[in-house]
């Protein structure tokens, strides 16, 4: 839904369009469409994390980490935020870094809080340990 024309789905790379059609998704992170096997990211308990999103679609993406808040550290069109927060709206063209500590230790989800976008991919996980 913006720059990309293909992505990963059930192991093998997949062409958008044979996404859409067959599978019903529009959506990745990373490349990666849905629930992978293996998590976005491994962070060790204790570790101060930062994750810069970038939003190259024509949509809003209502960004949602659990397990954890956050706070905006840096943000491409306006001041960061310095509220703690579990989910940030980021809007077309938007890049927004946040960080947390992970003191919280498992396997959290990290997705689109709009949930037709999540429902079409984009969605994955971390893991804390």
């Amino acid at each position: 839904m913006g720059q990309m024309a293909s992505a990963r789905f059930r192991g093998r790379e997949v062409p958008i369009r044979e996404l859409a059609r067959q599978h019903g998704k529009v959506w990745a992170f990373n490349g990666e469409v849905g629930m992978g096997g293996d998590p976005l990211a491994k962070y060790t308990r204790g570790e101060t994390v930062q994750i810069r999103m970038i939003n190259r679609t024509a949509w809003p993406h209502a960004m949602h980490i659990h397990g954890h808040h956050f706070r905006e550290v840096a943000h491409s069109k306006r001041a960061p935020s310095p509220h703690w927060r579990d989910t940030v709206l980021m809007m077309p063209d938007e890049e927004i870094t946040v960080a947390f500590q992970a003191h919280n230790p498992g396997k959290w989800m990290f997705h689109c809080h709009m949930l037709e976008h999540q429902d079409g991919g984009m969605t994955t996980w971390y893991e804390v340990a």
